[in-house]
């Protein structure tokens, strides 16, 4: 990029939040629906909810019903999850104090679709860039249910913005509406389902969003202090932070702490660098966990199509890494696996056992000495 078109980017006009605030509401009025809020924590999908809570106070009655709901993969990074379920209690309370119709919901995947219940039940590998099978079973999958299970035109809003990512642009340029009346709005088609998204800050800048978590101070319950700090400790390369107009750091990526797509999760790593050590148990776990899945060892030799090659992982790796995790609760006082993904896993392991095309490919299930499983009680 040369100095002029530098110069350029650096002028580009700042947003008009208020100007937005309107813009929106007239599509709310339109809305005969409750909306659903897509809420993760950070500081995107706070902005969209500052921004709709300005919008509930403009528009009283005539604002729909706001759903804010948060999908608890049951593995997200503890900091940002315990974060996340603090401020929905506290927008509860705070929309219930000020009559704002909102109401807030944590949903979590299907017991069968459970990260652990898939790696230790079913034997699947962590995931990788080529088998990235987590992202809709435990992130996207209960957000289709949820939806599915309402009796209404779904209507979703987002904080996804142009310029995160050259894929995330692609995405936004596919589903964009040319019959809607509105930039903000995009339809998006699953089955024979049609969903409608709000993108109300989809051409923000990451300045304009800080300058709207500052700039609007309503609800209370979302901590911008508290959020910026996040994103500060997550990055390890922020400056300090000298005013509100500064921009904050905004490239920590917070996800699910047993992620093994990324070689690296730096965002866990400036996390404990930055003083919480009560990370470091989990992120060592995550490490022992991708090193654990790449020795064939660890795996049949074959897939369960019958191919040959590395396949599920073996009952007795499936049991080493179930010790592992009984470990890591005991260090961290959390729960990980609880007694109903217990029972499931014992369910789907004896299914193994008495599979004959499994047990040829796995010759740790005939040494039948795990202790472990065998305290499991069955569904």
């Amino acid at each position: 990029m040369n100095l002029r078109k530098a110069s350029l980017k650096l002028l580009k006009p700042m947003i008009d939040k208020f100007q937005r605030v309107h813009e929106i509401c007239e599509i709310l009025k339109s809305i005969d629906y409750p909306l659903t809020v897509g809420f993760s924590g950070g500081k995107d999908s706070s902005a969209v909810v500052k921004l709709l809570w300005a919008c509930a106070r403009i528009l009283k009655t005539d604002c729909p019903p706001l759903k804010i709901v948060y999908c608890d993969t049951e593995v997200e990074n503890p900091v940002i999850d315990s974060h996340v379920k603090k401020t929905l209690r506290m927008l509860q309370a705070e929309a219930n104090d000020n009559g704002i119709r909102i109401s807030c919901e944590v949903i979590k995947p299907e017991i069968h679709r459970g990260f652990f219940v898939r790696i230790i039940g079913r034997g699947y590998p962590p995931p990788t860039n080529s088998f990235r099978w987590c992202t809709k079973d435990i992130r996207i999958r209960p957000f289709q249910l949820y939806l599915g299970s309402k009796n209404e035109v779904p209507w979703i809003a987002i904080g996804t913005r142009y310029g995160e990512s050259a894929q995330r642009d692609r995405s936004l340029k596919k589903h964009e509406d040319s019959s809607s009346p509105s930039r903000f709005i995009q339809r998006q088609r699953e089955g024979n389902r049609e969903t409608r998204l709000l993108t109300p800050i989809i051409d923000f800048g990451t300045t304009d969003v800080w300058d709207i978590l500052c700039e609007f101070k309503e609800p209370h319950a979302i901590d911008v202090t508290t959020l910026a700090t996040l994103y500060k400790d997550g990055s390890g390369e922020c400056p300090a932070i000298r005013d509100f107009k500064d921009k904050p750091c905004s490239k920590a990526r917070f996800g699910c702490w047993t992620c093994t797509v990324v070689r690296n999760d730096k965002s866990a790593e400036n996390l404990i660098n930055s003083g919480y050590d009560e990370l470091r148990p989990f992120f060592t776990f995550r490490s022992w966990l991708a090193e654990y899945r790449n020795d064939p060892n660890n795996r049949c030799s074959s897939r369960r199509n019958g191919r040959k090659g590395p396949g599920p992982f073996t009952i007795s790796a499936r049991h080493e890494i179930y010790s592992k995790i009984r470990d890591l609760e005991c260090i961290t006082n959390k729960t990980i696996i609880n007694n109903i993904q217990s029972e499931y896993i014992l369910y789907l392991i004896n299914i193994d056992l008495s599979d004959q095309k499994y047990l040829a490919s796995d010759p740790s299930a005939l040494i039948g000495n795990f202790p472990l499983f065998s305290e499991m009680n069955p569904p």
